[in-house]
């Protein structure tokens, strides 16, 4: 059920909040928790007058190429181990993804603690993290930029800047990425007190690029490295690279589209891996494919199942920007699993039919369905 606003839920949640994540202070009264919770919906269980069970959900929007829909970040997914795999969790989820829709919630997305779990309500991995390692020697095989000019500051000092650079960057075929306000701004910079800011800019004085980054050790840790164009790219990676007598090691958390390594001379020194990070659902697809960019003029999809979600299922026309239900069989077709993955995940049409996620007729273009760029910096 949704929980109540009031000082007595809000002690049983943070009391279940605190056990479950093993926080080692009480955080009733901590602003970061707070920051969340009043911008969020709890839903929760309660068995002998307790509460053993919690889900929350924050709204945000998010991008969708040129577009923008309402999301739904889903997370302290919490329970008391002796009520774990009682079902607490699942009668949550099917209140929360009902309240969703009714609400005009399009997306919902999650870090998983197991992905097998979340399938279960409709999830599918949707966005990898690349990471780099970089030792300092790496930066000799790195020309430096002249061009340009760095100014390092705080953050509300740079704030404008930087707000400003993602907001453009949105627009460049991003597709999940989180469209910040002012409050979850602000909470990622009190959930990291002690990051350092930096802004690009070009010749013309042009903020075109910004990094944030924290110091631990004898590695320095990208949190956000985001640009314009390759100038201000060069000029980041140059700045990283007067601290390389500092530090030994360089840590950043990038989106996947990320190639920095291309404006190494030598790009043996670095070590890339890509993981598993984010899961999205499509919670109503009535509000997705009219404003994507599909490359026919009229198409019919068609979703084969989606327990949770019912009024997802069913074939729809797609022509000039809107959608129409139709009785017709679909031109391409997918449980609510496959369309996921391939509209909001890194999933090619070629793909999905290779590992047997989606079908389509002969005659559909594998290109039919644009794939845009993911910037997937937050975490719920």
């Amino acid at each position: 059920m949704k929980l109540a606003r009031d000082h007595e839920t809000l002690k049983a949640i943070t009391a279940l909040v605190e056990y479950a994540f093993r926080k080692q202070d009480p955080i009733i009264d901590d602003p970061l928790f707070l920051s969340r919770y009043e911008h969020a919906d709890c839903y929760g269980v309660y068995q002998d007058n307790e509460l053993t069970n919690l889900v929350m959900a924050n709204h945000f929007e998010m991008q969708l190429f040129q577009q923008k829909v309402k999301m739904a970040g889903v997370g302290y997914v919490a329970s008391y181990p002796e009520y774990r795999g009682k079902g607490g969790i699942s009668s949550i989820m099917s209140e929360l993804l009902s309240d969703l829709y009714d609400q005009g919630v399009a997306v919902s997305q999650l870090a998983p603690f197991s992905e097998d779990f979340y399938r279960k309500f409709g999830y599918e991995p949707t966005s990898r993290r690349k990471t780099y390692r970089i030792p300092a020697l790496a930066f000799t095989y790195l020309k430096s930029e002249r061009r340009g000019t760095i100014k390092r500051g705080s953050w509300q000092q740079l704030k404008p800047e930087i707000q400003s650079i993602y907001q453009r960057l949105l627009t460049q075929q991003q597709v999940g990425t989180v469209i910040r306000e002012e409050w979850w701004w602000e909470r990622l910079n009190d959930y990291y007190p002690h990051r350092f800011y930096a802004v690009a800019f070009d010749d013309a004085g042009e903020a075109k690029g910004y990094i944030i980054y924290r110091m631990q050790g004898n590695t320095l840790v990208v949190d956000e490295l985001a640009y314009e164009d390759e100038l201000a790219m060069r000029k980041l990676l140059t700045y990283l690279k007067s601290h390389v007598s500092s530090f030994e090691e360089f840590l950043y958390h990038a989106p996947v589209h990320e190639c920095i390594e291309k404006c190494f001379l030598e790009q043996d020194y670095f070590t890339i891996t890509l993981e598993p990070y984010m899961m999205s659902r499509i919670i109503d697809i009535t509000q997705l494919l009219p404003k994507l960019p599909i490359k026919q003029q009229e198409i019919i999809l068609e979703v084969t199942e989606d327990k949770e979600c019912p009024w997802n299922v069913g074939s729809w026309l797609i022509s000039q920007g809107t959608c129409q239900k139709v009785q017709k069989a679909g031109d391409v077709k997918a449980s609510i699993h496959g369309w996921s993955e391939l509209l909001l995940g890194e999933l090619s049409l070629a793909e999905g039919l290779f590992f047997g996620k989606v079908t389509a007729s002969k005659d559909v273009a594998l290109d039919i369905f644009p794939k845009g760029k993911q910037s997937f910096y937050d975490y719920f």
